[in-house]
C-alpha cells in the first residue's frame, strides 16, 4: 500500500454553499449592528444601543465561523491535519458558542 499518495481532504478543499451563506449572514448582522448602534446614539435609545451591542456579539461569533470555513478550505492539502480540516469548522462553532456564553454571563453579572 502506498501511504504517500494517500490524502485526507474529504471535500474540505471545495467552497461550499454554507461558506457563502455565512458571509451573507455576517454582512447582514454587522450592517444591522452598525445601523442599530448609530440610531441608538442618534435618538438616545438604550434599546437600540443594547440590541446593537448584542448584534456585535453575534457578529463576532459568525465571523469566527467564516474564518474557520476559509482556513479549513485553504489548508485542506496540509498533511498535518491527519483526518482533514473538517474539525476546524467544529472548533470555530464551539469557540463562537463559548464567546456568546461568556458575553451573556457578563451581562447577567452586570445586571445582578
Amino acid at each position: 500500500m502506498d501511504y504517500i499518495s494517500h490524502h485526507h481532504e474529504f471535500g474540505q478543499n471545495l467552497k461550499r454553499k454554507s461558506e457563502s451563506r455565512t458571509l451573507i449572514v455576517v454582512i447582514l448582522t454587522l450592517s444591522t449592528m452598525v445601523l442599530e448602534i448609530g440610531a441608538g446614539l442618534y435618538y438616545g435609545s438604550m434599546a437600540l444601543l443594547a440590541d446593537g451591542i448584542h448584534m456585535a456579539s453575534h457578529g463576532v461569533a459568525l465571523t469566527i465561523n467564516l474564518f474557520a470555513y476559509i482556513y479549513a478550505r485553504r489548508n485542506s492539502h496540509n498533511t498535518s491535519f491527519t483526518f482533514g480540516t473538517g474539525k476546524v469548522n467544529f472548533l470555530g462553532g464551539f469557540t463562537g458558542a463559548i464567546l456568546l456564553m461568556l458575553f451573556s454571563l457578563s451581562i447577567h453579572y452586570k445586571i445582578t
